[in-house]
């Protein structure tokens, strides 16, 4: 078989990593699973080379047999060619449990996953990115070639392959019955661990492979990593959220009164006018209020979430291949997985986007504030609360005496500045956050058969049909039963219409902290708590309504492929070629049970009379808005064409062409590709290639209906509600890429330098950008003004909502290089050390520039709320475009191989980078995202660029009798944290790993 002789340490590596195999550079180990026809991903021709024109890296199983693997999601993000790869699993990166890949940070959806060359549906998980498929549905034990091609390749495979394709090739050499098991030591955590079991048999007609496996990690809570959890540094990210609780409570007119007792000794952060942090607490009951103009307390949810879930992954492959002639071989396979992430802890309780109706105009759940948007008001506490008479009765500095007697009419909540739940945490479950349950179920199978004409084409037939589901169990508080409990009308049996408040089965819900014993969020005894306004447990958990979500993607693919020689010779051989067509049927469907179904539950006060009565359905809860159930499908008929050119023995040609036909709006394109290599010399050759790719919009995307979800917008946490967009259009781009290869003795290298031009980039509106154009002369532009929904007049202190969209984006550039280097020594570099030799190896990604032009309104261009911009070099880890683009990314190994062992050390390294926000200085303090509190100054400074982030790894394998392989790694050797940048987490989840060193033993045993 042919092999890879450039650097396999880095990128390649990674992936095969990621898929939980073991191994070692491809100098080291020669031998490659047996296949019996060598296609290369990247082209249909049989027999084209790996290293042809085309930028594709292979490797084989057994090349990788001995080195040591971290974990899948921090391998995945090693990859050197691949920018803002999501990092660990939690709520508000979302993906949990997956592992994607985003080549060039494009997005997952734009690079394509396959196995054994066909496609794989799209993960109900990573929606966010706008699609893109699992690299945990790959059964591991059953991988025998990987293969990567980091260039453009619609002409090949479609549009869903802008950025590259990264193809998984099962085994076909196992002959007998394998386990492999492993087991890693996480500090904090119950340690992650594996299993798989493979069974094969090769016969001469052909081979069966069987494979199980079992997968498991266990939680990282946020609270067990100091740099993951920080004291109130900055007005942005961090966790902290200006919609809190301790809250802010107003007048029953709506004007502002007071915040709550107990801010700062409960976990919070007072703060002044401008989000600077209040003075320090010094005697904790004479500070447990805020008093100030323009004060108000900040909550930090992040200590309820975890870095890490606790997830379980199944897996089960079944594979059979048979010679039915001479001429015709048939090929099955199926494959099933199953991924549990039970109790996903998130936020006691969410902020506040919608409110109850006034009974005035209808309502009832018996809030008497006056009307506002959809026709609801603020949430009102009577006077009668008994939380409100304990905190008006003991009236505690730093309460005023006016500000007490202000209470004595029942107050109302700030509709930005204030939540139900925080500080307290979840009334019933022990680690006081709120819970929900992710399941996710995946199967694939695939028959087909292939064999050659008398004439000698070969052809290849195949049937795929995958299903993905996912099931998301959530809570969130609704909005008629919170009002109601403050009325003294909650609970289970208590009926609002007959009930006596605070009576019987009817109870009060208190929402300030003098009904809070003991803060949920950092431990603290509260001073000023008071047993007789302590809420009862099971009246808060009432509260709360589950929901269940249900998306399901299901894709069928026909596809049928002839290929051959032509018969005509050139001085470089003869012209091949290959054609086929493409059938895809791709269906999601989007099933929401009762509460979260906007047909079923329209308004807040549906869950009481199942009437409407709102202008703007968005259901019953707090937070969530209700969605429409999506069934929405689509077919796609393509046709392509290849054609090898040798003109000479030194130099060929080949080129590419595919047409493909969506229907309906988007329509059809055509999309061509060349590439060429010349052997320039015996040690250097030159390769080259140019193409274009076309995108069609999510079908998801163009079908009416929008979600709900939080962002960061100003150093506030507010809801951002995204619109789908009919009028989508299909996103183009022009791609070329120009390589070096040089190989001579030990010595290989290569350097690519790709470039990707787009039109008409499919993705969605920054929120950020939209909220920063908030201003006197923005508010002057209706079609910008409509986005926003205020609490009262158009400005930034007073927004509630914001709504983006789907959008065909300004043009983007980017481009870089590709840098490997690798040299093998024959021995102990240059000595004889146990008859040991050397492999030593870098790889590097060189990022030139990421340019995006200006954003306007598709309402009104007029209106420009984003300037162009070159993000190479930037990151935005909490607003509103999430990404991260070092400009450098780097690989390297040094690996010793004996003639039973293997040793090898590997270096990561990523480049820092700024936020995009502008630079923290006097004039701007505390209004960017540059900005961070320092508190031995108490003034802003700088974030500035990141540090760096460097991990080392070491991994040993022995091989022992008995057919058994031992491995014991240690991965960050030197215990490295992540570097510090403004994100939910204070890390960027895109380069640095939270996991701290970490400890790994596995062994494999071969019968």
């Amino acid at each position: 078989m042919l092999k890879s002789r450039y650097f396999c340490g880095g990128s390649i590596l990674a992936v095969a990593l990621a898929m939980g195999l073991s191994g070692q550079a491809a100098a080291q180990d020669q031998t490659a699973s047996t296949v019996e026809e060598v296609i290369v991903t990247g082209s249909f021709i049989a027999g084209t080379p790996e290293d042809a024109a085309l930028p594709v890296d292979v490797i084989g199983a057994e090349e990788l047999a001995k080195q040591g693997a971290p974990s899948v999601v921090q391998l995945v993000k090693t990859i050197t060619a691949a920018q803002s790869s999501l990092g660990e699993s939690n709520r508000y990166n979302g993906g949990a449990g997956t592992a994607s890949l985003n080549l060039r940070g494009f997005g997952s959806s734009r690079t394509l996953v396959l196995m054994n060359g066909r496609r794989l549906a799209d993960t109900t998980a990573i929606a966010f990115q706008g699609g893109g498929q699992d690299l945990n549905f790959i059964p591991t034990a059953a991988v025998g070639r990987i293969e990567i091609l980091k260039d453009g390749a619609a002409a090949t495979y479609g549009s869903d392959a802008v950025a590259g394709v990264v193809n998984f090739l099962t085994r076909k050499d196992l002959d007998g019955f394998e386990i492999d098991a492993n087991y890693a030591h996480i500090q904090d955590s119950n340690g992650d661990y594996d299993v798989d079991l493979a069974w094969g048999k090769r016969f001469d007609a052909g081979n069966i492979l069987v494979t199980a496996g079992y997968a498991h990690r266990s939680r990282l809570a946020v609270v067990d990593r100091d740099w993951a959890r920080r004291p109130f540094e900055s007005a942005f990210y961090g966790g902290w959220s200006g919609s809190a609780n301790p809250g802010t409570y107003g007048t029953p007119a709506g004007a502002a009164l007071f915040v709550d007792n107990g801010c700062n000794e409960l976990g919070g952060q007072i703060t002044a006018a401008g989000l600077l942090p209040g003075v320090p607490v010094v005697a904790p009951v004479a500070s447990l209020a805020a008093g100030g103009p323009g004060s108000s307390c900040r909550f930090q949810f992040t200590p309820f979430n975890d870095l890490v879930n606790k997830e379980n992954h199944y897996q089960l492959y079944a594979e059979v291949n048979f010679e039915l002639t001479e001429s015709i071989r048939f090929h099955a396979e199926a494959a099933w997985t199953r991924v549990d992430i039970p109790n996903q802890r998130i936020s006691p309780a969410n902020l506040t986007t919608q409110f109850p109706t006034p009974i005035t105009a209808g309502g009832t759940s018996g809030s008497t504030a006056p009307a506002g948007f959809n026709g609801q008001s603020r949430y009102f506490i009577p006077p009668t609360n008994p939380g409100l008479i304990a905190l008006r009765t003991a009236c505690a500095a730093p309460l005023s005496a006016a500000q007490c007697a202000g209470m004595v009419n029942g107050v109302t909540t700030s509709q930005t500045a204030w939540r139900a739940i925080g500080v307290a945490g979840h009334p019933t479950n022990a680690d006081k956050a709120d819970h929900q349950d992710i399941q996710r179920n995946a199967f694939r199978v695939v028959g087909g058969f292939n064999g050659k004409f008398d004439n000698g084409i070969g052809w290849d037939t195949a049937v795929t049909f995958m299903e993905n589901k996912g099931t998301v169990v959530t809570n969130d508080l609704l909005v008629n039963r919170l009002q109601n409990a403050f009325r003294g009308l909650g609970g289970v049996g208590c009926s609002p219409a007959t009930g006596t408040p605070g009576v019987g089965a009817c109870k009060y819900f208190n929402p300030f902290t003098n009904g809070i014993a003991v803060s949920a969020a950092n431990g603290a005894t509260n001073p000023l708590f008071q047993a007789a306004a302590a809420n009862d447990p099971q009246l808060v958990e009432w509260l709360y309504g589950t929901y269940t979500n249900e998306l399901t993607n299901r894709l069928f693919v026909a596809d049928l492929v002839f290929n051959g020689d032509s018969g005509i010779e050139l001085p470089g051989g003869t012209i091949a070629w290959a054609a086929g067509a493409q059938y895809r049927f791709e269906q999601t469907r989007d099933d929401w049970e009762n509460l979260g179904d906007v047909r079923a539950t329209p308004c807040v006060d549906s869950i009481d009379d199942g009437l409407p009565l709102c202008s703007n359905p968005v259901g019953p809860f707090v937070f969530f808005g209700s969605q429409q159930d999506v069934d929405v499908d689509r077919r796609v008929g393509a046709v392509f064409a290849e054609v090898r050119i040798p003109v000479l023995e030194d130099f060929e040609v080949t080129a590419a062409i595919r047409h493909e036909d969506f229907g309906g709006n988007v329509g059809s394109t055509t999309n061509p590709k060349v590439a060429a290599r010349w052997q320039a010399t015996e040690w250097l050759a030159l390769r080259g290639s140019a193409g274009s790719t076309f995108r069609a919009p999510p079908q998801t995307w163009i079908s009416p209906g929008s979600s709900k979800g939080v962002r960061n917008q100003g150093g506030q946490y507010r809801a951002v509600v995204t619109a789908n967009n009919p009028d989508l259009e299909p996103e183009t781009a022009d791609t070329y890429n120009i390589g070096a290869l040089v190989e001579f003795d030990g010595f290989s290298a290569s350097v690519d330098y790709w470039n990707f031009d787009f039109e008409g980039e499919l993705g969605v509106e920054d929120a950020t950008a939209l909220f920063n154009a908030i201003n006197p002369a923005g508010c002057a532009k209706p079609a910008l003004a409509a986005r926003f929904i205020f609490t009262g007049a158009c400005s930034q202190a007073t927004l509630l909502q914001t709504t983006i969209k789907y959008v065909n984006g300004p043009r983007t550039k980017t481009s870089g290089f590709d840098v490997r280097v690798q040299y093998d020594f024959d021995d102990f570099f240059g000595m004889d050390f146990m008859g040991s030799s050397v492999t030593v190896g870098a790889e590097a990604t060189i990022l030139r520039e990421v340019k995006r032009g200006k954003a306007t309104l598709p309402e009104d261009t007029s209106v420009v709320f984003a300037q162009p911009i070159d993000r190479a070099g930037l990151h935005d880890l909490g607003g509103g475009d999430f990404y991260s683009y070092p400009k450098l990314r780097a690989n390297g190994f040094i690996n010793v191989r004996g003639e039973t062992w293997n040793l090898r050390y590997q270096l990561l390294y990523r480049e820092g980078t700024r936020n995009i926000g502008i630079a923290c200085t006097g004039t701007n303090a505390g209004s960017t995202p540059d900005c961070r509190w320092n508190y031995a100054t108490n003034s802003f400074q700088p974030v500035g660029k990141t540090d760096p982030y460097w991990q080392h790894d070491l991994n040993l394998n022995v091989e022992l009798p008995w057919n058994t392989t031992v491995s014991a790694s240690i991965l960050n050797v030197l215990d490295e944290e992540p570097s510090f940048a403004q994100s939910f987490y204070n890390y960027d989840p895109t380069n640095g790993n939270p996991l701290g060193r970490v400890f790994k033993i596995g062994v494999k045993q071969r019968f």
